[in-house]
């Protein structure tokens, strides 16, 4: 139902009817439980003349709206749909004798619209408990290596040479050198070895 409100609503397109009569029609709906009784509702049908393509066109269509008493329908028929009054319709491109009319009910789309909105919610809810896991087991584990700290080097201080290798002892007279040079500025011995 809902899917050809759509098409009917998107597609159909438009002119204007109107009401040329107008009745009640009752409508026995069997009930979905076994050994219930049968259900009386009431429609109001309406007929229409309308113009499409170029061609005149009288046709008789039931309304969307239902109730549960013929008062009630009668009323909104009297009321919206007398003799004389113009409304929008749709009609079939195809058949142009098929025609809607009335407002869209959303009645049938209720369930649809709950679902979408309680699977949005426990989606957030589970990629929140997810989320809050995730950092409590990283918070965990930063616990549990407190005791030896790690310390990472930057990738283009790896190849530096450490301050402590970078000055050497000179062999004769032990004074301190730097590690890239070729004789001591002391003694002027040569650190090459040989």
């Amino acid at each position: 139902m809902g899917r050809q409100l759509h098409i009917v609503w998107s597609i159909w397109p438009s002119t204007d009817g109107v009401v040329t009569s107008s009745s009640v029609v009752e409508i026995l709906e069997v009930p979905s439980s076994k050994g219930s009784l049968l259900v009386h509702r009431y429609k109001p049908k309406v007929e229409f003349r309308y113009t499409a393509a170029g061609k005149q066109y009288t046709t008789q269509a039931e309304s969307e709206y239902t109730a549960d008493t013929y008062q009630g329908a009668a009323r909104k028929l009297a009321r919206l749909y007398s003799p004389g009054t113009h409304h929008p319709i749709r009609y079939n491109p195809r058949d142009p004798g098929e025609i809607r009319f009335g407002t869209i009910t959303f009645a049938s789309l209720v369930p649809s619209f709950v679902l979408l909105i309680a699977g949005i919610v426990l989606s957030v809810w589970g990629a929140n408990s997810l989320l809050l896991a995730y950092s409590r087991r990283l918070g965990r584990a930063a616990v549990a290596e407190r005791g030896i700290p790690a310390v990472v080097v930057p990738f283009e201080e790896r190849s530096r040479v450490e301050p402590a290798a970078a000055i050497l002892h000179c062999p004769a007279c032990g004074r301190p050198v730097e590690a890239n040079q070729d004789s001591c500025p002391n003694c002027l011995k040569s650190l090459r070895a040989a």
